[in-house]
């Protein structure tokens, strides 16, 4: 079997939105599990791994964090039980909220490339709270900033072949940072207003992003839920 974990989020917008999966166990680590598929997103492109269970027969194993180690997905675990297949339950409350702090980012960091010429440089999202990095300085922002959420735009996610990419089309993003081993890029679309390589989940409309507050910091910028 191979050991390579299928992430389900990466086929569309609506497979970010599953709660829980059959999974079968390909093997064990000494502090995780590897899967088949998965539902949980791991740690890393400014993004926290996912949390939630594995229900092994009638035991319930904890996940705590979900990372890449050697190109492997591993669901890090506070014990281990031994088992060839569970169903994994997703912390969703804390999940949700994640992915609505994602896409605000992502419609953030695309509207100031679009209206001020300045690109991200790094960011961050966590449950309810989010940063962004910026290759210089703003201190003001335009009325629509405030009002992603508002805009009621519909998100959706598709991948490409790596060779058909069209840079133009992916302005604010940089494309050299991606895996070099990559064949497909997976593209997040928020309508009319971004279409970025991107790794993360995302809810399907930025009306479910919901009242924010964000504030500006020199080169850094700050949002989280009211």
């Amino acid at each position: 079997m191979s050991e390579e974990t299928v992430a389900l989020y990466l086929k569309s917008i609506e497979d970010c939105y599953l709660k829980e999966l059959p999974v079968k166990i390909i093997s064990i680590e000494e502090d995780g599990y590897i899967l088949d598929r998965t539902i949980m997103h791991y740690e890393g492109g400014g993004q926290p791994g996912d949390r939630g269970k594995l229900i092994i027969g009638d035991k319930e194993v904890f996940i705590v964090n979900v990372i890449k180690r050697r190109n492997r997905i591993v669901h890090l675990a506070k014990e281990l039980v031994e088992g060839k297949e569970g169903i994994l339950k997703l912390d969703w409350e804390r999940r949700y909220e994640i992915m609505k702090m994602h896409t605000l980012q992502h419609a953030i960091s695309a509207l100031l490339y679009d209206k001020h010429g300045i690109k991200t440089i790094q960011s961050q999202v966590y449950k309810g709270y989010g940063e962004i990095l910026l290759e210089r300085e703003i201190y003001d922002l335009e009325d629509e900033f405030y009002l992603i959420n508002e805009m009621a735009r519909e998100v959706k996610r598709y991948s490409i072949q790596k060779e058909n990419l069209n840079p133009s089309l992916l302005k604010r993003c940089n494309l050299e940072r991606l895996p070099k081993s990559l064949t497909k890029v997976s593209i997040v679309e928020i309508d009319g207003i971004d279409k970025c390589a991107c790794a993360g989940t995302h809810v399907k409309n930025t009306s479910e992003i919901g009242k924010y507050w964000l504030r500006t910091m020199g080169r850094r910028i700050e949002f989280g839920k009211f």
